[in-house]
């Protein structure tokens, strides 16, 4: 009795194959044919040309695939092995432990008995009766189990009667499946597919569920078309309790020079309101190789109460109460830009807060271009041609100064020469309004009105910069004063129309604008000065740190051109004072500040504190304190909040996630999401409770559960947008 280790090497040549072209199909494995197929046993017996027997510590290795057991025979005229005995094989990444297996090297084809497997595209892992290796990239799974949790006693698995695994087209089809969650079934059906990677694929999506206090339980089982690689479809039948079976699809496409969205959802005869609803909104934008585009961008619902009523977490955005239907053309002409387009609101109406509904813009044909260092000279021009209207039952609803209603002209060219040094810069500027409004009505019984207003403004400022330290590290600190002066005569104005412009809020931007109102409507009067002082941290590879700043603009003369023809004293000297400071404190801890104070009245009149602290990963938390003279927020309320959020573990594996908006005038908190979620690895769960507004006085409360089988699907409602959306800074749990 001896024992031989044996080696044995052999060539095998196959022909080459050419893969068909298919749309979206992944490549498919592939050996190398030169590649050797190399036996190794302790003890080889057989014919050299024909049948090898192989026994004890068998292996078989050929570029990608590598076999090893107790026993076996080697075909080498089909290049085929068979196995007896702890059967392993691997091949591209995939492992496989049976009784009894074969498996032919040139194909790929092979079965095996009794097996484990595991796949290496999406970690997925399972036992069968048998499993059927019908090529590369297909395998049959027999009887057998599926799950992505590691261990042999996994908490979620799919078991069926066949699995049928096409990594080709990334997606697996069951027949007669079970899902299983802690060995308890919680989903069967006559057949499923799902993807074998997060690819996209056609197939029936996992139903949500979830309950809010407008529709009660709500069931939606969407149905997902993946048409092609650039375009889907998706409909979503959506059963409410309470109202009925609202219908719903999105279609979506992407091209080389398109792309767009159209979406709608239906419900007849809702049971609340004995009525029809529907919702729609549809944008698209396309662009050609001659220059020309064209897009549209198109909203509409059946009445005033929809965003009351079916508003939810995940499509707020989509539901605001000024929806719009605008269409235009533009064209490239070199340097120029010509659009054309035309613009109308419709308006969901808030009974307890009016909105008062935006001009229309029928049509608004713009031109515009520039060119920057021209001989070290920068020139823009902008003209608008607009002719906006309203009916006179909604010009009736309008301030006195907006009752007006024709056609406008503005042309804005704009010169400047900006100098810009190592250590310093400065720009000269002069711009030209020029203004003509040819008007149907006005409450002035004025037609015609020209203006023509000439800018004249100067920017410079210094940049000076040491070695400092912060916080004990390291850094560059410097020091940026900036002077800002801005000149334009005074005209009246108080019989023009104002049809799209307003005056923003007073912030650090608004400090070195040449007009301080928005739009083309008003042209400020101004003989001021602004002045800042910025300071700034920086590490050494260039990251900004900390920054702070200063700053205030000051009057040389009265102010006197107003929005609306209001008798306010603007007899002051000197702005509002602008405190700022943002960025991290240290490493952990960040914080974005503002501060805008009245030095006359010793009052602040907006004032906003946020910080951030954040010690690891999924650890977060964060506090804002807002606060907005003779402002009010959504409710109807003085804006002076309080927000707090967060993100936190609070046990092994359990992460609290939740965030409070409070409202001190009102004593009450006015938005708050509270939620727990529990990542085991191969599943996620997650249970949110959420309160929001959905006008001036109404609120709706929701519920909602997520489980989410990682490489499977996800069951329930997706929180994971309305928690993005309320806890800056919130990270997934899974990418």
């Amino acid at each position: 009795m001896f024992s031989l280790l044996a080696t044995f090497s052999t060539t095998l040549l196959a022909a080459p194959t050419t893969p068909g072209k298919a749309k979206n199909t992944p490549p498919q494995h592939v050996e190398n044919p030169e590649a050797p197929t190399i036996l190794q046993a302790e003890q080889i017996t057989g014919r050299p040309a024909r049948d090898l027997y192989l026994d004890y510590e068998v292996e078989i290795e050929r570029d990608q695939t590598l076999i090893t057991g107790d026993h076996g025979i080697f075909r080498q005229e089909e290049n085929e092995a068979e196995i007896i005995g702890n059967v392993f094989i691997q091949r591209f990444g995939d492992q496989y432990t049976a009784d009894r297996g074969n498996l032919n090297l040139d194909t790929g084809e092979g079965s095996l008995t009794h097996p484990t497997y595991k796949l290496a595209a999406n970690k997925a892992r399972g036992t069968a009766n048998r499993i059927e290796l019908t090529g590369n990239d297909n395998t049959d799974i027999f009887k057998g189990t599926y799950s992505t949790c590691e261990g042999n006693d996994p908490d979620w698995y799919l078991k069926s009667s066949k699995l049928h695994l096409d990594n080709a087209r990334n997606v697996g089809y069951a027949t007669s499946p079970v899902l299983y969650f802690k060995d308890v079934p919680i989903l069967a059906s006559p057949a499923m597919t799902f993807p074998v990677t997060s690819e996209r694929k056609s197939g029936v999506l996992p139903p949500t569920m979830g309950m809010t206090s407008k529709n009660g339980l709500e069931v939606i089982v969407p149905y997902y078309f993946n048409l092609a690689p650039n375009y889907d479809l998706t409909i979503f039948p959506n059963l409410m309790a309470r109202r009925g079976l609202q219908l719903g699809a999105e279609a979506r496409y992407l091209g080389n020079n398109y792309s767009g969205t159209t979406y709608v959802e239906y419900l007849p005869n809702d049971r609340e309101a004995d009525r029809d609803r529907y919702f729609f909104s549809s944008r698209h934008q396309q662009a050609f190789n001659n220059g020309w585009s064209y897009y549209w961008n198109v909203k509409s619902a059946s009445d005033d109460n929809y965003p009351d009523d079916f508003s939810s977490p995940q499509n707020r955005s989509e539901l605001e109460r000024l929806l719009l239907r605008e269409g235009g053309i533009n064209k490239y002409f070199g340097i120029w830009k010509t659009t054309l387009r035309a613009t109308n609101y419709k308006v969901l109406q808030d009974v307890e807060s009016p909105i008062i509904r935006p001009f229309d813009r029928l049509p608004q044909l713009m031109i515009s271009g520039g060119q920057e260092d021209v001989n070290g000279i920068d020139w823009h021009l902008y003209s608008d041609l607009t002719r906006f209207w309203l009916s006179n039952s909604e010009l009736d609803k309008m301030p006195l100064q907006q009752q007006s209603r024709g056609n406008r002209f503005i042309m804005k060219p704009e010169i400047s020469y900006p100098i810009y040094r190592g250590g310093y810069f400065f720009t000269p500027k002069a711009i030209l309004n020029v203004a003509k409004y040819d008007l149907e009505e006005s409450p002035y019984d004025v037609t015609s009105l020209t203006r023509v207003l000439p800018t004249f403004s100067l920017d410079g400022g210094l940049i000076f910069e040491r070695d400092a330290s912060f916080f004990g590290e390291s850094m560059i600190q410097t020091l940026e004063p900036r002077l800002f002066y801005v000149y334009t005569p005074y005209k009246d104005q108080s019989e023009y129309p104002i049809f799209d412009s307003g005056e923003p809020s007073f912030g650090y931007a608004l400090l070195f604008t040449e007009n301080r109102f928005d739009g083309y409507d008003r042209i400020a009067d101004a003989n001021n000065l602004t002045a800042a002082v910025t300071t700034r941290f920086i590490e050494k590879d260039g990251a900004e740190r900390m920054r702070f700043t200063i700053g205030q603009r000051y009057y040389f003369s009265d102010q006197r051109v107003y929005l609306y023809n209001t008798n306010r004293d603007e007899s002051k000297n000197r702005s509002d004072l602008l405190l700022m400071a943002n960025g991290k404190i240290i490493p952990t801890v960040s914080i974005d500040t503002s501060l805008q104070y009245n030095q006359s009245t010793q009052k602040v009149y907006s004032a906003n504190f946020s910080t951030q602290w954040k010690p690891g990963r999924m650890k977060l938390l964060n506090a804002e304190y807002r606060y907005l003279r003779d402002t009010v927020d959504f409710y109807g309320n003085e804006l002076d909040q309080i927000n707090v959020s967060g993100q936190w573990p609070i046990a092994q594996r359990w992460y609290a996630v939740g965030q409070i908006s409070y409202s001190l005038p009102e004593n009450r908190t006015i938005e708050n999401i509270f939620g727990f979620e529990y990542n085991a690895d191969c599943w996620i769960f997650r249970l949110m409770a959420q309160r929001y507004a959905t006008s001036s006085i109404e609120s709706n409360t929701a519920f909602y559960f997520q489980l989410e089988l990682k490489g499977l699907s996800k069951l329930g409602t997706n929180p994971l947008n309305a928690l993005q959306r309320s806890i800056p800074g919130y990270e997934p749990l899974s990418p």
